[in-house]
């Protein structure tokens, strides 16, 4: 396998505040995948104030309920990024909790 071999090390700084951004949400209730034989998928594209991007994916029946929670949501008192935000961290891929006020 080819990998590149860094000359000089990569220094990602130590924050105790990470600023999550949601750059993209990829929403489909037809595709399958495996090992998910359910169809749905919901892909979330994040980019922290270090500019770290980070990827997450719900597959199967999880996608498709959180489909549903979002297209019945009320967005004007819960933004849907901030709901996003929520669900990543009650699932235990964001650690912390969620604050601020969506961009105007």
């Amino acid at each position: 396998m080819e990998e590149l071999v860094l000359t000089d090390p990569v220094v990602i700084p130590s924050t105790t505040t990470a600023k999550y951004h949601v750059i993209s949400i990829l929403m489909d209730m037809e595709t399958r995948i495996p090992p998910s034989p359910d169809p749905g998928c919901i892909v979330i594209n994040l980019r922290d104030n270090n500019n770290v991007q980070s990827n997450y994916q719900y597959t199967g029946a999880p996608a498709i309920t959180m489909i549903k929670s979002l297209n019945t949501a009320n967005l004007t008192t819960k933004s849907m990024h901030k709901r996003i935000l929520e669900k990543l961290s009650a699932d235990g891929l964001l650690p912390g909790t969620v604050t601020g006020t969506p961009d105007p």
